[in-house]
């Protein structure tokens, strides 16, 4: 038996132990953000089965949480913690049919994000493959779903993070994407044809962030002419003096 075949084993064979583990945080979670202890049993219930399939149940507590500070109906919290369940039960298939075989918790909960915002399985798996590390996935799945929230398709989204992570570019740099694209739109740009531009020659991993480029001057930078500096002062350019 090989190494990585006796830890998927090992892993099996914790997982009930892992399972309940999961469901008495989320239960302890939930009391202590004052959950009543009947809805409280039932989220719990439903992240004891998806920690059964190896679903992270860190996102279930969040929604359920999320909604209960809503004061939304305990029929409707039921109703999304399960649906979210579903879809990070789907979100973890797509991650590891895309080679990572123990997909981190983080990793299938970007990825259920991004499925959330209507990006497909396929789109998820050119995103996992294009990440040189399982560290940079998420973030990678993170962005393009900001992408997508920022009006971008999500063909346009998935295809700017995928050669961003091709490219190699730093994550801060990947993270600032969503504010590059809101910075183009409030220039008037639509987003398609702020997606064209990301997806144009070497791509938007290399823009300027925004107020530093990109004709979004800096608040901090009063508007006024320039001038061609003197040649014999190393060019560039500069501000004249203010008169006296």
């Amino acid at each position: 038996m090989n190494a990585s075949r006796m830890t998927a084993v090992v892993l099996l064979a914790l997982l009930p132990a892992l399972a309940a583990a999961q469901e008495a945080d989320v239960r302890a979670q939930l009391l202590a953000r004052g959950l009543s202890p009947e809805l409280t049993g039932q989220v719990a219930a439903i992240a004891a089965e998806a920690a059964a399939r190896g679903v992270p149940t860190g996102p279930l507590a969040d929604k359920a949480i999320e909604g209960w500070s809503k004061h939304v109906p305990d029929a409707r919290i039921l109703g999304a913690v399960q649906a979210l369940s579903a879809r990070l039960g789907d979100a973890r298939e797509a991650v590891r049919a895309a080679g990572l075989a123990s997909p981190p918790g983080e990793v299938v909960a970007a990825a259920a994000e991004a499925m959330g915002r209507g990006i497909g399985q396929a789109q998820i798996g050119e995103v996992v493959r294009a990440a040189r590390t399982p560290a940079a996935a998420a973030p990678g799945l993170n962005v393009a779903a900001a992408l997508v929230a920022e009006g971008l398709a999500s063909e346009q989204a998935v295809a700017v993070v995928v050669d961003a992570l091709r490219a190699g570019r730093p994550i801060a740099q990947m993270l600032d994407l969503p504010s590059v694209a809101r910075a183009m739109q409030a220039q008037g740009m639509t987003p398609a044809d702020v997606g064209r531009e990301m997806m144009r020659g070497d791509g938007p991993h290399q823009r300027p962030r925004p107020g530093r480029g990109m004709g979004v001057r800096p608040p901090d930078v009063p508007p006024g002419p320039v001038r061609p500096r003197n040649p014999r002062d190393g060019g560039g350019m500069h501000r004249p003096p203010r008169r006296p």
